[in-house]
């Protein structure tokens, strides 16, 4: 008799686990959207999403994206500090293009929104919370031409 209560409470036990599992990562996963400023008329939109730790921005976080407009939906993302870089690809070529000094010649955006005087800032410079519910960010696309 016992053994067979045991096997209940084990059948019992691990459906809702597996029903936790299951449920719990809808229940805590919201979208993060992007409101993009300063998109030109032509281009694709990349976008790096990373943990803001300390370090530099992998370059293979690297992805196009496509948008209606100016927003964008990161959808399911588990609580957290992310940062975001953005760039326009005005030229199609699927890489950020630079000048001489490192100086980006096309638009390029941070979460954010730090300043760009000191050149590319860090994922924790560029980071923001991200809870259980969506996030909502605005991020400003900074044009090489617009500086001279």
């Amino acid at each position: 008799m016992p053994q067979r209560i045991l096997r209940t409470v084990k059948k019992v036990g691990s459906r809702a686990g597996l029903l936790l599992l299951l449920v719990c990562p809808l229940t805590q996963a919201g979208d993060i959207l992007v409101n993009i400023a300063g998109i030109q008329a032509k281009g694709a939109i990349h976008l790096a999403l990373v943990p803001a730790e300390p370090g530099p921005w992998p370059a293979q976080a690297l992805r196009q994206l496509s948008s209606e407009g100016n927003m964008l939906r990161l959808t399911d993302l588990p609580p957290g500090r992310y940062a975001i870089q953005l760039f326009q690809d005005s030229n199609g070529n699927g890489r950020l293009d630079q000048g001489r000094r490192g100086i980006p010649l096309e638009p390029v955006g941070f979460s954010a929104n730090p300043p760009l005087l000191n050149g590319k800032p860090g994922p924790m410079q560029a980071g923001f919370e991200h809870g259980a519910a969506d996030t909502r960010l605005s991020i400003l696309l900074h044009s090489a031409k617009a500086k001279r």
